[in-house]
């Protein structure tokens, strides 16, 4: 996990604000950003990267369905908690951004 400060465009950092609004009400413990935001490498058609850790059982599609009803991007959804080969590599490569 990466602690850096990343230089995030306007036009995301509401989205992402809300995203983690959402994700902690709903009552998700850790949330991460990953990919080209994360790395402070936005470009046209950037999608909005997230990792949460804590997600109750059973709400992982409503809270991706939750984000892509109220973002203005388009979001992507890994949980940490599961045994994906994705999610271990991104948090074996460490390339999570804490934000929440």
């Amino acid at each position: 996990m990466r602690n850096k400060e990343v230089k995030l465009p306007a036009a995301f950092k509401e989205d992402i604000r809300r995203a983690v609004e959402i994700l902690k009400e709903s009552g998700c413990t850790d949330i991460f950003l990953f990919g080209s935001l994360g790395e402070g490498k936005v470009r046209d058609g950037s999608d909005i990267d997230i990792a949460i850790r804590g997600c109750p059982p059973g709400k992982f599609f409503h809270l991706l369905g939750k984000l892509l009803l109220a973002l203005d991007h388009s979001v992507d959804l890994v949980n940490l908690d599961s045994q994906d080969a994705f999610a271990r590599y991104l948090e074996k490569e460490g390339r999570i951004l804490k934000i929440g």
